[in-house]
């Protein structure tokens, strides 16, 4: 980009900038755009792949694509930045320095909404709570809409002038740019290592998470999160977990020989009724019914929502069954302590596939649950010999050069009443688009090889 041209566009000290072109730096766009609002758009790539569409939805709008620099930046009131953007940039850091102002989508929403909003974040499960919280909502008679982190970004969210409630779902990017917030409940599900790329340490990525009980009318906590319980929280406080509930939390009750969710010492639900898979479905039915507990959803309905609720794709769904070994696809698994819950879950004889694009986490502790319940493991991706090294000698170890040759020899593994689970532990970017694509590439494979 030319200096006369930055130098151009930096003389308005108003200028605000979105930086970014995927799908919530549309969101912002467009929003900006009906708030007559001035603008410019930036992204670090020459191309990126949202760039015709941007020009075909806004001809006349200014976009800078290419490496950041300080001029770019330079006397810029406002940076809105999109949640795969890391603030930490230099040349975003020296424009805050000088007075610049870096939220994201979340701040422009929090300015902006009138309607009630729950918010719900976490290191896993954020995804499946958000969609049983808003069945659960509807179910009770409410307009509920949800949105943020994976799905509608939350500024289109603001066109749907039915709506009586928001259910977010919250990453630490976005909460990493938000202040004004004010849910009527939030809950943090857990904390485990997780974009440690980018956050440095666990103790700063908690503190991030946090930030979403600052304003909350109520708080959600998971009491057996260490770093979860740390947290300050902010109005009513409902615990839940897989204890016995204390006063009006939720939890366990043993009676007989089955295990209830319950509140208090009331027995809510048989957790065999539940088609969820193991302890993290669980917990995340019992977040759930916190939630909903607070925004004073009919308890009737959210039982027989959870009664019926299967849980998200590629969250440890199950494939199908061959030969009496049965396959799991938890591509959503992308960090250490999802694809330990999994682990858990399934409990022993487990013959996991693994690999992609490590983003952090104590691999020493992965060692543990994966000597403990895999008898194999099949690595594949970027970052497989780092996960070989960590698990080298703990279970008997593979590799394979696609997932088509994962399946393949993870098939020849296999005995009766063995468990193949996908749960990389990994993201997928070194060969998919995201997640969803490598889940599907999984079960296809499955299905065209074993099944």
């Amino acid at each position: 980009m030319g200096l006369a041209i930055q130098k151009q566009m930096i003389e308005n000290h108003h200028e605000r900038i979105v930086v970014g072109l995927g799908k919530t730096g549309l969101s912002v766009a467009r929003h900006l755009y009906r708030q007559g609002e001035p603008f410019v758009m930036a992204d670090t790539r020459d191309i990126p792949p949202g760039l015709n569409n941007f020009k075909k939805e806004f001809p006349q709008l200014r976009i800078f694509t290419g490496a950041f620099t300080e001029q770019l930046f330079a006397g810029v009131r406002q940076i809105i930045v999109s949640p795969g953007v890391d603030t930490r940039h230099p040349a975003i850091q020296t424009a805050v320095d000088q007075g610049a102002d870096c939220i994201g989508d979340i701040e422009l929403f929090a300015n902006a909404n009138e309607v009630p909003v729950v918010a719900v974040t976490g290191s896993n499960g954020k995804s499946t709570v958000v969609q049983l919280v808003t069945e659960m909502a509807r179910a009770s008679g409410l307009c509920a809409y949800a949105g943020g982190n994976i799905g509608t970004p939350v500024l289109d969210l603001l066109d749907k002038k039915d709506a009586q409630l928001f259910v977010l779902e919250l990453s630490s990017f976005q909460l990493e740019s938000t202040r004004s917030l004010q849910p009527r409940v939030s809950a943090v599900l857990n904390v485990s290592a997780d974009h440690l790329d980018r956050h440095e340490s666990l103790k700063r990525y908690a503190r991030i998470k946090s930030r979403i009980y600052e304003h909350a009318g109520s708080s959600v906590v998971n009491q057996d999160d260490k770093l979860v319980m740390e947290m300050k929280t902010s109005g009513h406080v409902t615990h839940f977990g897989l204890g016995r509930p204390t006063d009006q939390g939720f939890g366990l009750v043993q009676r007989d020989t089955r295990s209830y969710l319950a509140q208090g010492n009331h027995c809510l639900l048989a957790t065999d009724e539940l088609k969820m898979q193991g302890e993290s479905g669980i917990l995340n039915a019992l977040a759930a019914l916190a939630i909903g507990d607070r925004m004073a959803l009919s308890m009737q309905k959210m039982l027989s929502v959870l009664e019926s609720f299967k849980g998200l794709p590629h969250r440890l769904s199950r494939v199908g069954d061959s030969h009496g070994v049965t396959w799991f696809n938890d591509s959503k698994g992308t960090n250490i302590g999802a694809s330990v819950a999994s682990l858990k879950s399934l409990g022993s004889n487990v013959i996991l596939l693994a690999g992609g694009v490590f983003k952090g986490g104590d691999l020493a502790h992965f060692r543990t649950y994966v000597a403990h319940h895999a008898k194999h493991v099949i690595l594949f991706g970027q970052d497989s010999d780092l996960l070989h090294r960590a698990l080298n000698d703990a279970v008997q170890i593979h590799s394979a050069d696609s997932m088509r040759d994962a399946v393949l020899k993870a098939q020849a593994l296999s005995v009766a009443g063995d468990k193949v689970l996908l749960s990389p532990a990994c993201a997928s970017f070194d060969m998919y688009a995201d997640y969803i694509e490598r889940g599907t590439d999984f079960e296809n494979c499955v299905r065209e090889l074993v099944l």
